[in-house]
C-alpha cells in the first residue's frame, strides 16, 4: 500500500513537472525563535535554534507555484509538565509540507510572494526514553525572491509553521436553519526567518 501511494505521488508530481513553466530548487538555512507548546497538564519549552532544509517550486503559471518543502529544526525541549523531569531533551522537528505560493512580480529582478501549506510534522526525540510522533501541520510564509540573472537568485522569507494538536467537526440543525463547523487547535508556533540560494530551471 505504501509503495502504491508513493508511486502515485511520484507520477502526480512528474506530470506537474512535465507541464511546469519553470522549476526552482532552493536549499535554505535560518533561525527559529523559542516557543512553548501548551497542554492540559503542563507545557514543553522549545529552545530557539537553527533550521535548514530545501524547497522545490514548480511554476504552474507566471505567478502561481506549487511548493514542496522539507524543514528541519534540531533543538532541545524542556518539560514543564506534572510528573515529567524538566531535563533538556534533544530532538528534531521535521516538517514535510505541500503548498501554493502567489508571486507578485515587481520587475524581472524582484518578486515578493505569499504562500500557505499543509503537511505533517515528525517530532523525533534523540533519546530512547521518549517516543516519536506525527502531527498534521499548517504553515504560512512570505518574503521576496531577488534574481541575479535568469537562473540564480536568493530567497528571503519569514515563515510560521503550526502542528495541529486537536480538531473536530460538528453539524447542527434547528428551526433557524442548519450548518456545520470544523475547528483545529494548535499552541505550538514555530516562527522564524530563512534565506537560500535559488537555482532556476526553465523559463
Amino acid at each position: 500500500m505504501k509503495r502504491t501511494l508513493l508511486t502515485l505521488l511520484i507520477l502526480f508530481f512528474a506530470l506537474y513537472l512535465a507541464q511546469a513553466q519553470r522549476v526552482e530548487i532552493t536549499p535554505f538555512g535560518g533561525y527559529v525563535f523559542p516557543t512553548r507548546w501548551n497542554a492540559s497538564n503542563g507545557s514543553l519549552y522549545f529552545y530557539g535554534n537553527a533550521q535548514y532544509g530545501g524547497i522545490l517550486d514548480i511554476g504552474m503559471s507566471r505567478v502561481v507555484d506549487i511548493e514542496l518543502m522539507y524543514n528541519r529544526i534540531d533543538t532541545k525541549a524542556s518539560s514543564e509538565a506534572i510528573g515529567y523531569p524538566n531535563d533538556d531533551v534533544p530532538l528534531s522537528e521535521n516538517y514535510y509540507m505541500v503548498g501554493v505560493t502567489k508571486n507578485f512580480r515587481v520587475n524581472p529582478t524582484v518578486s515578493p510572494f505569499l504562500g500557505m501549506s499543509l503537511g505533517g510534522l515528525y517530532l523525533a526525540p534523540k533519546t530512547s526514553q521518549y517516543y516519536s510522533y506525527w502531527f498534521f501541520a499548517m504553515g504560512v510564509n512570505g518574503g521576496a525572491k531577488i534574481y541575479f540573472n535568469k537562473f540564480v537568485g536568493i530567497r528571503l522569507q519569514a515563515q510560521l509553521l503550526m502542528p495541529v494538536q486537536s480538531g473536530g467537526f460538528s453539524f447542527y440543525y434547528g428551526t433557524g436553519g442548519g450548518g456545520s463547523t470544523v475547528y483545529l487547535n494548535s499552541t505550538l508556533f514555530d516562527f522564524g526567518f530563512t534565506g537560500g540560494l535559488i537555482f532556476r530551471i526553465g523559463r
